[in-house]
């Protein structure tokens, strides 16, 4: 167990692990997002909000990245909440069981919306994910989340027809979520309708996408892409 010190001089929830005062600070630290970014100075407005020292700042990398990480977790987990909250529901015989491509629909805005209060300072999120050294984290909770996804769907495949949908699925969640930056619709409504096409799209090809033998691949193609995207948007800002 780890004690910090408050800006009181006094210990500061001695019962925690390092990983539990991690996450609280984290979470403190998200509601300075819109102000400061995914930067250090949002967890350090976080800690400062929790009576915490500038000690506690130790314990996080400087490129901003753990709050991202901390945040898309966050999501993910609300996420699959919801997803298996309404297939109890589809058991249970309170609500009916939607067309696999609806359901990806649905799923895939749900998540999005998640992103709406930081929407400003998304971009720059995005490029921090695209850093070397947190590409590999940042697939592992994409490639987790559309695993889910599919699970909740119904998906029962276990060939490689597998790696193809989470594939699919993984890239058309990143254009979407790209289009989404750029999107000065009302609600949104041009994001929706391209992610629609998309999955109308991808449904109509079915097998088409054999080629596909590798989700990770896939996957990194698709980030690589998001650059130039992301290098074009100035002042990491299109929505202003």
């Amino acid at each position: 167990m780890n004690s910090y010190t408050d800006q009181s001089g006094n210990e500061s929830e001695g019962y925690e692990s390092e990983e539990q005062l991690q996450q609280r600070i984290l979470s403190a630290s998200l509601e300075f997002v819109p102000k400061y970014g995914w930067t250090s100075e949002a967890i350090a407005e976080g800690a400062k909000s929790l009576n915490l020292s500038t000690a506690a700042m130790g314990m996080f990398s400087s490129d901003g990245s753990d709050l991202i990480f901390h945040f898309v977790s966050q999501c993910n987990t609300r996420l699959t909440e919801l997803l298996e909250e309404e297939c109890k529901q589809v058991q249970l015989g309170q609500a009916e069981k939607k067309k696999t491509d609806q359901f990806l629909r649905d799923a895939i805005e749900v998540r999005l919306r998640m992103l709406i209060p930081y929407i400003e300072k998304w971009p720059q999120a995005l490029s921090i994910l695209l850093f070397p050294q947190n590409i590999p984290a940042a697939l592992n909770l994409l490639t987790s989340m559309v695993d889910d996804m599919w699970h909740y769907a119904g998906d029962q495949s276990t060939n490689i027809n597998w790696y193809t949908r989470r594939a699919i699925l993984a890239g058309i969640y990143n254009t979407t979520e790209l289009v989404m930056l750029q999107d000065s619709s009302p609600d949104y409504e041009d994001t929706w309708r391209f992610l629609e096409n998309r999955l109308d799209n991808a449904m109509k090809m079915g097998h088409a996408a054999k080629q596909v033998t590798s989700t990770g691949d896939a996957i990194v193609q698709g980030l690589m892409g998001a650059t130039v995207t992301l290098k074009n948007m100035t002042g990491l800002n299109q929505r202003g």
